[in-house]
Protein backbone atom coordinates (compact mmCIF):
# COMPACT_ATOMS: atom_id res chain seq x y z
CA UNK A 1 0.00 0.00 0.00
CA UNK A 2 1.14 3.47 -0.87
CA UNK A 3 1.24 6.20 1.79
CA UNK A 4 -1.13 8.50 2.53
CA UNK A 5 1.05 11.48 1.21
CA UNK A 6 0.73 9.79 -2.43
CA UNK A 7 -2.42 8.38 -2.21
CA UNK A 8 -3.55 11.81 -1.96
CA UNK A 9 -1.68 12.74 -4.97
CA UNK A 10 -4.13 13.86 -8.50
CA UNK A 11 -4.60 10.76 -10.77
CA UNK A 12 -2.33 12.65 -13.33
CA UNK A 13 0.56 13.18 -10.79
CA UNK A 14 0.16 9.59 -9.55
CA UNK A 15 0.23 8.43 -13.48
CA UNK A 16 3.29 10.76 -14.47
CA UNK A 17 5.09 9.19 -11.34
CA UNK A 18 4.40 5.73 -12.39
CA UNK A 19 5.64 6.28 -15.92
CA UNK A 20 9.36 8.02 -14.91
CA UNK A 21 9.33 5.08 -12.12
CA UNK A 22 9.10 2.57 -14.93
CA UNK A 23 11.77 4.21 -17.92
CA UNK A 24 14.24 4.90 -14.80
CA UNK A 25 13.83 1.38 -13.88
CA UNK A 26 14.02 -0.04 -17.37
CA UNK A 27 15.49 1.68 -19.61
CA UNK A 28 19.36 2.02 -19.73
CA UNK A 29 21.77 4.72 -19.35
CA UNK A 30 22.79 6.56 -22.13
CA UNK A 31 25.96 7.66 -20.61
CA UNK A 32 27.49 5.69 -18.19
CA UNK A 33 27.50 7.27 -14.26
CA UNK A 34 30.65 6.71 -11.44
CA UNK A 35 29.27 5.46 -8.81
CA UNK A 36 31.18 6.71 -5.34
CA UNK A 37 30.97 5.02 -2.00
CA UNK A 38 30.03 7.49 0.69
CA UNK A 39 31.92 7.65 4.22
CA UNK A 40 32.24 4.02 3.61
CA UNK A 41 34.53 3.44 6.31
CA UNK A 42 32.54 5.67 8.33
CA UNK A 43 29.05 3.60 10.10
CA UNK A 44 26.36 6.15 9.34
CA UNK A 45 22.86 5.52 11.02
CA UNK A 46 20.69 8.25 10.12
CA UNK A 47 21.75 10.56 7.13
CA UNK A 48 19.45 13.71 5.16
CA UNK A 49 19.36 14.30 1.84
CA UNK A 50 18.24 18.06 0.90
CA UNK A 51 17.00 18.76 -2.89
CA UNK A 52 19.36 22.02 -3.58
CA UNK A 53 18.85 22.95 -7.01
CA UNK A 54 16.21 20.83 -9.10
CA UNK A 55 13.40 17.97 -7.87
CA UNK A 56 14.16 14.36 -7.25
CA UNK A 57 12.12 11.31 -8.20
CA UNK A 58 12.26 8.90 -4.66
CA UNK A 59 12.05 5.49 -5.71
CA UNK A 60 12.43 2.64 -3.22
CA UNK A 61 13.41 -1.45 -3.42
CA UNK A 62 14.48 -0.37 -7.40
CA UNK A 63 11.24 -0.76 -8.88
CA UNK A 64 8.21 1.70 -7.00
CA UNK A 65 8.59 5.19 -7.08
CA UNK A 66 6.39 6.61 -3.94
CA UNK A 67 6.93 10.44 -3.78
CA UNK A 68 8.83 13.45 -5.25
CA UNK A 69 10.87 15.69 -3.06
CA UNK A 70 10.54 19.55 -4.89
CA UNK A 71 13.28 21.83 -4.38
CA UNK A 72 14.56 22.25 -0.81
CA UNK A 73 12.67 19.28 0.20
CA UNK A 74 14.42 17.05 2.41
CA UNK A 75 14.29 12.69 2.69
CA UNK A 76 15.48 11.76 6.22
CA UNK A 77 16.82 8.10 5.82
CA UNK A 78 17.43 6.33 9.12
CA UNK A 79 18.72 2.44 10.06
CA UNK A 80 15.96 0.28 11.21
CA UNK A 81 17.89 -3.09 11.80
CA UNK A 82 18.03 -4.16 7.96
CA UNK A 83 15.55 -2.15 6.52
CA UNK A 84 15.67 1.34 5.90
CA UNK A 85 13.21 4.10 7.75
CA UNK A 86 11.88 7.48 4.96
CA UNK A 87 10.80 10.60 6.06
CA UNK A 88 9.94 12.96 3.13
CA UNK A 89 8.92 16.57 3.84
CA UNK A 90 8.01 15.50 7.82
CA UNK A 91 5.87 12.26 6.33
CA UNK A 92 6.34 8.80 7.27
CA UNK A 93 6.88 6.72 4.32
CA UNK A 94 7.68 3.27 5.62
CA UNK A 95 10.68 0.86 5.94
CA UNK A 96 12.24 -0.51 2.69
CA UNK A 97 15.61 -2.39 2.36
CA UNK A 98 17.11 0.45 -0.30
CA UNK A 99 16.58 3.70 -1.40
CA UNK A 100 17.35 6.13 -4.63
CA UNK A 101 16.96 9.42 -4.89
CA UNK A 102 16.97 10.51 -9.02
CA UNK A 103 17.32 13.98 -10.19
CA UNK A 104 14.81 14.63 -12.67
CA UNK A 105 17.35 16.98 -14.52
CA UNK A 106 20.79 16.86 -15.80
CA UNK A 107 21.60 19.51 -13.14
CA UNK A 108 20.28 18.24 -9.85
CA UNK A 109 22.24 18.52 -6.84
CA UNK A 110 21.46 17.38 -3.43
CA UNK A 111 23.39 18.43 -0.11
CA UNK A 112 23.60 15.41 2.17
CA UNK A 113 24.04 15.87 6.16
CA UNK A 114 25.25 13.28 8.32
CA UNK A 115 26.53 12.72 12.09
CA UNK A 116 30.54 11.59 10.71
CA UNK A 117 30.49 14.82 7.61
CA UNK A 118 32.92 17.50 9.71
CA UNK A 119 31.66 21.09 8.91
CA UNK A 120 28.35 20.23 8.05
CA UNK A 121 26.26 18.29 4.87
CA UNK A 122 28.26 18.59 1.61
CA UNK A 123 26.82 19.39 -2.23
CA UNK A 124 26.80 16.22 -4.54
CA UNK A 125 25.35 16.11 -8.20
CA UNK A 126 22.88 14.20 -9.51
CA UNK A 127 21.72 10.76 -7.83
CA UNK A 128 21.95 8.79 -4.39
CA UNK A 129 21.46 5.31 -3.17
CA UNK A 130 20.85 4.57 0.62
CA UNK A 131 20.89 0.64 1.20
CA UNK A 132 20.37 -1.47 4.25
CA UNK A 133 23.39 -3.24 5.32
CA UNK A 134 23.20 -6.74 5.74
CA UNK A 135 24.40 -6.80 9.12
CA UNK A 136 21.87 -3.82 10.69
CA UNK A 137 25.66 -1.65 11.43
CA UNK A 138 23.85 1.33 9.05
CA UNK A 139 23.68 3.01 6.03
CA UNK A 140 25.63 2.53 2.49
CA UNK A 141 25.14 5.50 0.52
CA UNK A 142 26.18 5.68 -3.00
CA UNK A 143 26.56 8.74 -5.09
CA UNK A 144 25.76 8.65 -9.15
CA UNK A 145 27.45 10.72 -11.31
CA UNK A 146 28.47 11.68 -14.91
CA UNK A 147 32.36 11.06 -14.91
CA UNK A 148 32.73 14.96 -15.85
CA UNK A 149 31.74 16.04 -12.62
CA UNK A 150 32.95 13.48 -10.48
CA UNK A 151 36.71 14.44 -11.90
CA UNK A 152 36.04 18.21 -11.23
CA UNK A 153 35.02 16.95 -7.39
CA UNK A 154 38.04 14.76 -6.81
CA UNK A 155 40.57 17.23 -8.89
CA UNK A 156 39.76 20.13 -6.96
CA UNK A 157 39.67 17.82 -3.55
CA UNK A 158 43.22 16.75 -4.04
CA UNK A 159 44.72 20.17 -5.20
CA UNK A 160 42.56 22.95 -4.37
CA UNK A 161 42.34 26.17 -6.87
CA UNK A 162 45.37 27.58 -6.55
CA UNK A 163 47.28 26.64 -9.50
CA UNK A 164 48.06 26.95 -13.40
CA UNK A 165 46.05 25.50 -16.09
CA UNK A 166 48.43 23.26 -16.84
CA UNK A 167 48.91 21.43 -13.54
CA UNK A 168 44.90 20.69 -13.90
CA UNK A 169 45.04 19.27 -17.13
CA UNK A 170 47.87 16.76 -15.55
CA UNK A 171 45.53 16.52 -12.57
CA UNK A 172 42.44 15.75 -14.14
CA UNK A 173 44.53 13.16 -17.24
CA UNK A 174 46.07 11.72 -13.87
CA UNK A 175 42.06 11.22 -11.83
CA UNK A 176 40.31 10.14 -15.54
CA UNK A 177 43.38 7.33 -15.48
CA UNK A 178 43.09 5.89 -12.35
CA UNK A 179 39.21 5.61 -12.79
CA UNK A 180 39.60 3.87 -15.76
CA UNK A 181 41.93 1.27 -14.25
CA UNK A 182 40.64 0.64 -11.18
CA UNK A 183 36.30 1.22 -11.98
CA UNK A 184 36.08 -2.49 -10.24
CA UNK A 185 37.85 -1.63 -7.47
CA UNK A 186 34.79 -1.90 -5.31
CA UNK A 187 32.68 -3.82 -7.12
CA UNK A 188 31.79 -6.16 -4.46
CA UNK A 189 30.16 -3.33 -2.76
CA UNK A 190 28.00 -2.35 -5.46
CA UNK A 191 30.00 0.88 -6.23
CA UNK A 192 33.20 2.25 -8.12
CA UNK A 193 35.60 3.80 -5.81
CA UNK A 194 35.33 5.38 -2.93
CA UNK A 195 35.69 9.06 -1.58
CA UNK A 196 38.35 8.14 0.61
CA UNK A 197 42.70 8.00 0.14
CA UNK A 198 41.84 4.07 -0.13
CA UNK A 199 40.75 5.34 -4.22
CA UNK A 200 40.36 8.87 -4.93
CA UNK A 201 39.32 11.98 -2.82
CA UNK A 202 36.19 13.20 -2.95
CA UNK A 203 34.14 15.47 -1.32
CA UNK A 204 31.51 15.96 -3.90
CA UNK A 205 30.75 19.84 -5.40
CA UNK A 206 33.23 22.34 -3.68
CA UNK A 207 33.24 25.40 -4.61
CA UNK A 208 33.41 24.71 -8.64
CA UNK A 209 36.92 26.39 -9.46
CA UNK A 210 36.39 27.48 -13.32
CA UNK A 211 39.98 26.20 -13.89
CA UNK A 212 38.90 23.11 -12.68
CA UNK A 213 36.12 22.49 -15.00
CA UNK A 214 37.78 23.45 -17.94
CA UNK A 215 40.58 21.32 -17.56
CA UNK A 216 38.27 18.28 -17.06
CA UNK A 217 36.69 19.30 -20.05
CA UNK A 218 39.83 20.08 -22.11
CA UNK A 219 41.21 16.94 -21.50
CA UNK A 220 38.12 14.53 -21.93
CA UNK A 221 39.01 11.08 -22.95
CA UNK A 222 43.01 11.74 -22.15
CA UNK A 223 44.53 8.93 -20.17
CA UNK A 224 47.84 8.29 -19.40
CA UNK A 225 49.42 4.54 -21.20
CA UNK A 226 52.95 2.79 -20.78
CA UNK A 227 54.96 1.21 -23.20
CA UNK A 228 52.53 -1.50 -23.60
CA UNK A 229 49.49 0.93 -24.12
CA UNK A 230 48.19 -0.28 -20.87
CA UNK A 231 46.77 2.51 -18.23
CA UNK A 232 49.26 3.36 -15.88
CA UNK A 233 49.21 3.18 -12.17
CA UNK A 234 49.06 7.47 -11.60
CA UNK A 235 50.20 7.53 -8.00
CA UNK A 236 50.91 11.32 -6.69
CA UNK A 237 51.49 12.72 -3.70
CA UNK A 238 51.99 16.25 -2.04
CA UNK A 239 55.88 16.52 -1.71
CA UNK A 240 58.60 14.74 -2.51
CA UNK A 241 61.25 16.51 -1.12
CA UNK A 242 63.04 16.73 -3.81
CA UNK A 243 63.50 13.27 -5.57
CA UNK A 244 60.71 10.56 -5.87
CA UNK A 245 60.54 7.02 -4.80
CA UNK A 246 60.46 4.02 -7.39
CA UNK A 247 57.58 2.06 -6.78
CA UNK A 248 59.02 -1.50 -5.35
CA UNK A 249 60.28 0.84 -2.23
CA UNK A 250 56.63 1.34 -1.21
CA UNK A 251 54.64 -1.29 -2.99
CA UNK A 252 56.83 -4.27 -4.08
CA UNK A 253 55.88 -4.01 -7.37
CA UNK A 254 58.60 -2.99 -10.06
CA UNK A 255 56.67 -0.58 -12.99
CA UNK A 256 59.25 0.66 -15.87
CA UNK A 257 57.08 3.94 -15.25
CA UNK A 258 57.16 4.74 -11.59
CA UNK A 259 61.43 5.40 -11.72
CA UNK A 260 62.94 7.77 -8.66
CA UNK A 261 63.65 11.19 -10.28
CA UNK A 262 64.94 14.06 -9.00
CA UNK A 263 62.85 17.08 -8.23
CA UNK A 264 64.13 20.58 -7.27
CA UNK A 265 60.39 22.26 -8.43
CA UNK A 266 58.89 21.18 -5.01
CA UNK A 267 61.83 22.10 -2.69
CA UNK A 268 60.85 25.73 -1.68
CA UNK A 269 56.87 25.04 -0.93
CA UNK A 270 55.58 24.20 2.31
CA UNK A 271 55.98 20.15 2.43
CA UNK A 272 59.39 20.37 1.29
CA UNK A 273 61.20 19.95 4.93
CA UNK A 274 59.59 18.62 8.42
CA UNK A 275 61.06 17.43 11.88
CA UNK A 276 59.99 15.13 14.82
CA UNK A 277 61.34 14.03 18.08
CA UNK A 278 60.59 10.53 19.05
CA UNK A 279 61.39 9.28 22.42
CA UNK A 280 65.01 6.77 22.16
CA UNK A 281 63.07 3.97 24.14
CA UNK A 282 60.30 4.11 22.00
CA UNK A 283 62.45 4.20 18.91
CA UNK A 284 65.03 1.05 20.50
CA UNK A 285 61.31 -0.81 21.52
CA UNK A 286 60.38 -0.52 17.58
CA UNK A 287 63.95 -2.00 16.35
CA UNK A 288 63.32 -4.64 18.59
CA UNK A 289 60.47 -5.60 17.38
CA UNK A 290 62.23 -5.84 14.54
CA UNK A 291 64.93 -8.03 15.40
CA UNK A 292 67.20 -5.18 16.15
CA UNK A 293 69.19 -5.33 19.55
CA UNK A 294 71.36 -3.63 21.93
CA UNK A 295 72.62 -0.64 19.50
CA UNK A 296 75.00 2.06 20.47
CA UNK A 297 73.51 5.84 19.92
CA UNK A 298 75.78 6.41 17.53
CA UNK A 299 75.03 3.25 15.28
CA UNK A 300 71.32 4.50 15.06
CA UNK A 301 72.29 7.66 13.42
CA UNK A 302 72.15 7.73 9.73
CA UNK A 303 72.05 10.19 6.77
CA UNK A 304 69.78 9.77 3.62
CA UNK A 305 71.14 11.99 0.77
CA UNK A 306 69.11 10.45 -1.39
CA UNK A 307 65.85 8.21 -1.29
CA UNK A 308 66.62 4.45 0.15
CA UNK A 309 64.40 1.49 0.99
CA UNK A 310 66.29 0.84 4.24
CA UNK A 311 67.28 2.05 7.60
CA UNK A 312 70.52 0.09 8.41
CA UNK A 313 71.64 -0.37 11.64
CA UNK A 314 75.23 -2.31 11.90
CA UNK A 315 74.20 -5.33 9.57
CA UNK A 316 70.77 -4.91 10.53
CA UNK A 317 68.10 -2.74 8.35
CA UNK A 318 64.64 -2.31 8.68
CA UNK A 319 62.42 -0.78 5.49
CA UNK A 320 61.72 2.75 6.16
CA UNK A 321 58.43 2.82 5.18
CA UNK A 322 57.54 0.90 8.04
CA UNK A 323 59.23 3.46 10.48
CA UNK A 324 57.13 6.02 8.82
CA UNK A 325 53.78 4.09 9.26
CA UNK A 326 55.12 3.25 12.82
CA UNK A 327 55.19 7.24 13.92
CA UNK A 328 53.08 8.50 11.95
CA UNK A 329 56.17 9.86 9.63
CA UNK A 330 55.18 12.66 6.82
CA UNK A 331 57.37 10.52 4.83
CA UNK A 332 60.13 7.52 4.48
CA UNK A 333 62.75 10.19 3.62
CA UNK A 334 64.64 11.64 6.84
CA UNK A 335 67.76 11.19 8.71
CA UNK A 336 68.15 9.84 11.71
CA UNK A 337 70.28 11.73 14.79
CA UNK A 338 70.17 11.00 18.66
CA UNK A 339 70.02 14.31 21.13
CA UNK A 340 69.93 12.93 24.39
CA UNK A 341 67.05 10.75 25.40
CA UNK A 342 65.33 11.13 22.28
CA UNK A 343 65.97 10.93 18.44
CA UNK A 344 65.42 13.61 16.17
CA UNK A 345 64.34 13.10 12.54
CA UNK A 346 65.15 15.63 10.05
CA UNK A 347 62.94 15.22 7.05
CA UNK A 348 62.12 15.77 3.45
CA UNK A 349 58.85 15.41 1.55
CA UNK A 350 55.26 14.42 2.58
CA UNK A 351 53.67 11.30 1.37
CA UNK A 352 54.51 8.62 0.14
CA UNK A 353 56.63 9.79 -2.89
CA UNK A 354 55.74 7.64 -6.08
CA UNK A 355 54.88 9.16 -8.84
CA UNK A 356 53.68 12.75 -9.15
CA UNK A 357 54.85 15.36 -6.88
CA UNK A 358 52.31 17.54 -6.31
CA UNK A 359 53.69 20.65 -5.01
CA UNK A 360 56.54 20.01 -7.50
CA UNK A 361 53.99 20.18 -10.58
CA UNK A 362 52.27 22.90 -9.69
CA UNK A 363 55.76 24.80 -10.06
CA UNK A 364 56.62 23.64 -13.20
CA UNK A 365 53.08 25.02 -14.42
CA UNK A 366 54.38 28.22 -12.56
CA UNK A 367 57.19 28.01 -14.44
CA UNK A 368 55.59 27.34 -17.95
CA UNK A 369 55.96 23.67 -18.52
CA UNK A 370 53.27 21.85 -20.62
CA UNK A 371 50.59 19.32 -18.82
CA UNK A 372 53.19 17.11 -21.09
CA UNK A 373 55.95 18.10 -19.88
CA UNK A 374 55.07 17.92 -16.44
CA UNK A 375 53.39 13.83 -16.89
CA UNK A 376 56.71 12.84 -18.36
CA UNK A 377 58.78 14.11 -15.84
CA UNK A 378 56.94 11.93 -13.10
CA UNK A 379 56.30 9.03 -15.23
CA UNK A 380 58.85 7.77 -17.76
CA UNK A 381 58.22 6.52 -20.58
CA UNK A 382 55.10 7.33 -21.11
CA UNK A 383 52.40 9.12 -22.92
CA UNK A 384 48.90 10.87 -23.14
CA UNK A 385 46.54 9.37 -25.40
CA UNK A 386 43.04 9.12 -26.15
CA UNK A 387 41.46 5.79 -24.34
CA UNK A 388 40.61 4.50 -27.23
CA UNK A 389 44.34 3.78 -27.96
CA UNK A 390 44.44 1.86 -24.40
CA UNK A 391 44.77 -2.16 -24.45
CA UNK A 392 42.12 -3.72 -22.12
CA UNK A 393 43.52 -5.45 -19.36
CA UNK A 394 43.16 -9.41 -18.88
CA UNK A 395 40.80 -8.80 -15.83
CA UNK A 396 38.47 -5.91 -17.35
CA UNK A 397 35.90 -7.91 -19.48
CA UNK A 398 33.73 -5.47 -21.05
CA UNK A 399 30.20 -6.61 -19.37
CA UNK A 400 31.67 -7.96 -16.27
CA UNK A 401 29.66 -4.62 -14.69
CA UNK A 402 26.60 -3.68 -16.42
CA UNK A 403 25.10 -1.49 -14.00
CA UNK A 404 28.50 -0.08 -13.19
CA UNK A 405 30.68 2.44 -14.92
CA UNK A 406 32.84 0.10 -17.17
CA UNK A 407 35.21 2.62 -19.62
CA UNK A 408 35.34 -0.61 -22.14
CA UNK A 409 31.58 -0.32 -23.05
CA UNK A 410 32.11 2.78 -25.08
CA UNK A 411 29.88 4.56 -23.58
CA UNK A 412 32.16 7.34 -22.26
CA UNK A 413 30.43 10.89 -21.22
CA UNK A 414 33.01 12.64 -23.12
CA UNK A 415 35.29 11.97 -26.10
CA UNK A 416 37.41 14.88 -26.31
CA UNK A 417 40.90 14.68 -25.96
CA UNK A 418 43.95 16.48 -24.83
CA UNK A 419 47.26 15.41 -26.55
CA UNK A 420 50.08 18.23 -26.39
CA UNK A 421 52.48 18.67 -29.34
CA UNK A 422 55.92 16.68 -29.48
CA UNK A 423 58.11 18.83 -27.81
CA UNK A 424 60.71 20.99 -29.65
CA UNK A 425 64.62 19.75 -28.99
CA UNK A 426 64.94 23.13 -26.62
CA UNK A 427 62.09 21.75 -24.48
CA UNK A 428 63.12 18.61 -24.29
CA UNK A 429 66.85 20.06 -22.77
CA UNK A 430 64.87 22.43 -20.52
CA UNK A 431 62.73 19.70 -19.17
CA UNK A 432 66.25 18.29 -17.31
Amino acid sequence: RLPPSVNQRSAMTRLLLGLLALSLAAAPLRAQKVSVGLLFDTPVRTATLTAQRGSYAIIVNDTLLITALSERGSLIVSANGSRLRLRADGQELGLFASVKAVAMDKGGAFALGCAPLRGGPRRYAQDATFVSERDGSGIRIVNQLEEPAYLCGVVEAETGCGAQPEFYRAQSILSRTYLYAHFSRHAKDGFNLCDGVHCQAYQGLLSRCQRVRTAVRETGGSVILDDDDLLITPSFHANCGGQTCSSESVWREKLPYLRSVRDDYCLQEAGARWSKRVALPAWRAFLADNGIFGAAPRQLEAEQPTRRKYYEVGDQKVELIKLRQRFALRSAFFDVHVVGAAVLLSGRGYGHGVGLCQEGAMQMAARGRSCRQIVQHYYRSTRIAPFGEAMMPFDALPDALPRLFNPWRGELPDTTTYVDEPPTDAEELGEE
